[in-house]
């Protein structure tokens, strides 16, 4: 065995050895690529625990994790929210749903739009409980909002999944547990970033190291496709003003800004923009014009997109309709 490889072997095991009793009773994983209702987590064995530490991003995501499950086979479900100062008096609060066979039928007023129920499929929330319990891990030295732990019962064997949101769309990190019976193992890499999750997240930073924002903004299930002859159109103008603010201007057709129905019902050719700076959401518009005081000094392009009023883009063949300048233009205005 060469030096490198024992070197390398010898880290593992530190690693390993130094993991926080919080994930050596359940095996951690990450989200470092954003889950979807085609891409879940695969939970290999929902006997075994595991902690899946996630993230709610953009507002309206959806994380689905898939399991098989025997009939009767009794699998604890449970949430925690890792505790800093921005959440001291806010706990974050999102809502889970198992969608399986042997299920009932009804669908509860909170669930998401854009929730995939499979034909034939039924469903039941998770009781978590309104009053999370906070509990400090003194081995990993860190803190926690623990929800009451919820014991699902499969009907009968099939393949289930659980899918987690928030209800006012708001982004955010948990941790999510299922089942109990303890097995030493889990995802190095996770180990290594397992402290950025105690890091609250911003509004327009990425928290997916493998899912760009560009691929968050064109998933194919949260756009809505419009014929090419009724969809509207978008020109954007930006100027430069002398005092280094902006002023942008969206030239529209076929579209109408409808602030006073945001989060409603989509209707074709009403709703919002989206602001981006080099990719990264900097603001929501609501007319015509829009006032930008400053831009950061590296910035290349400015992009705006048309949405809906529940969120989703306006889209045709799958491309999200959208105008974007390059500032290095502006230099002659």
């Amino acid at each position: 065995m060469n030096g490198p490889f024992r070197a390398a072997l010898a880290v593992l095991g530190l690693a390993l050895c130094l993991l926080p009793a919080v994930t050596s009773a359940h095996q951690p994983f990450c989200e470092f690529a954003d889950l979807r209702a085609d891409a879940p987590w695969q939970v290999p064995d929902p006997a075994i625990s595991y902690a899946y530490f996630g993230n709610v991003y953009p507002g309206w995501d959806i994380d689905y994790f898939a399991f098989d499950a025997e009939a009767g086979q009794s699998i604890l479900l449970s949430l925690s929210i890792p505790a800093n100062d921005e959440n001291e008096d806010d706990i974050y609060a999102p809502l889970m749903a198992v969608i399986g066979p042997g299920l009932p039928g009804d669908r509860p007023p909170e669930l998401p739009p854009g929730l995939r129920i499979p034909a034939g499929a039924g469903l039941r929330m998770v009781a978590l409980g309104a009053d999370p319990a906070y509990f400090y891990e003194p081995f990993g030295r860190v803190h926690f909002w623990n929800y009451d732990d919820d014991f699902f019962r499969a009907p009968q064997a099939g393949a289930y999944t659980v899918a987690l949101w928030h209800p006012e769309r708001q982004i955010g990190r948990y941790s999510f547990v299922i089942g109990q019976r303890e097995v030493w193992g889990g995802d190095l890499e996770c180990f290594m970033a397992y402290n950025m999750y105690w890091t609250p997240i911003l509004e327009g930073a990425n928290p997916y190291r493998d899912t760009t924002l560009d691929e968050l903004m064109h998933d194919p299930s949260r756009v809505i496709n419009l014929d090419p002859l009724a969809a509207p159109t978008l020109d954007l103008e930006v100027y430069a003003l002398a005092d280094g603010s902006y002023n942008i201007q969206l030239q529209t057709s076929n579209f109408t800004f409808t602030p006073q129905n945001i989060d409603k019902a989509p209707v074709p050719g009403e709703g919002h923009a989206h602001l981006y700076v080099d990719g990264v959401k900097l603001a929501r518009l609501y007319g015509e014009w829009h006032h930008l005081p400053t831009l950061p000094p590296d910035a290349e392009v400015l992009t705006v997109s048309l949405y809906a009023n529940n969120h989703k883009g306006f889209a045709v063949n799958g491309d999200i309709i959208s105008a974007s300048v390059r500032l290095a233009d502006l230099s002659g205005s």
